[in-house]
């Protein structure tokens, strides 16, 4: 399954009125900075069935984003130059409407993203269309996915003096102190909530051999 998504939102006013709506009504913007609020944040209770984006830069930066469990490869990563350059990766989804996700952070200097597959990025060609300019790039795979992400989160539980069996046995839900160790030490950020970098760390920890 994918992360616990939000069914409804209930507001109460000070005369003790309420009202609510269903999440999925509220405009996209606002689920996404409400998803990004610690209070809206719940462990994924199956991590391991998770699906994550990692991103990676040419200066060592890592961000993650836990996606629908829909998504199932890449589609395309682009970068759009207005006033400022804004990274679109498009992942293709069975749901027949992409998903897409916005990089903000260096966009040209992304260098490699793993979903399903590890990808490098290569600039392939730009094309102008009125006041922007679309620079798409080339994916080319290479490797397995995730097996030097996995090699790193080895050597942090090893470091950080935490049995991997035990806590692979545990309920991700009553251990996020050591998953926040793990990620600490592996230096690997959230794109946009934090609950994603640390289901990622549990998504790791269940699924290496």
């Amino acid at each position: 399954m994918s992360r616990i998504k939000p069914t409804k939102i209930i507001v109460e006013f000070d005369n003790k009125s309420r009202v609510e709506v269903p999440f999925e009504d509220l405009p996209v913007s606002v689920q996404l900075e409400l998803l990004r609020q610690p209070f809206a944040s719940r462990p994924n209770p199956e991590p391991e069935k998770g699906r994550f984006v990692l991103l990676e830069w040419d200066d060592g930066w890592k961000e993650v984003i836990q996606v629908d469990h829909s998504c199932t490869d890449i589609n395309r990563y682009c970068v759009i130059s207005r006033v400022e350059d804004v990274g679109r990766l498009s992942l293709n989804s069975q749901t027949g409407y992409p998903e897409l996700i916005e990089i903000v952070r260096k966009p040209f200097s992304l260098k490699k993203i793993t979903f399903m597959d590890s990808c490098r990025l290569t600039m392939e060609r730009s094309s102008r269309e009125g006041h922007k300019t679309e620079h798409l790039f080339k994916l080319t795979k290479e490797g397995e996915a995730n097996s030097e992400i996995i090699d790193i989160l080895k050597k942090a539980v090893e470091e950080e003096g935490i049995d991997l069996q035990i806590l692979r046995s545990r309920e991700p839900g009553v251990i996020q102190e050591e998953y926040e160790k793990i990620r600490q030490k592996m230096d690997i950020k959230a794109l946009s909530r934090q609950q994603d970098a640390l289901d990622f760390i549990a998504y790791l920890v269940k699924t290496v051999g």
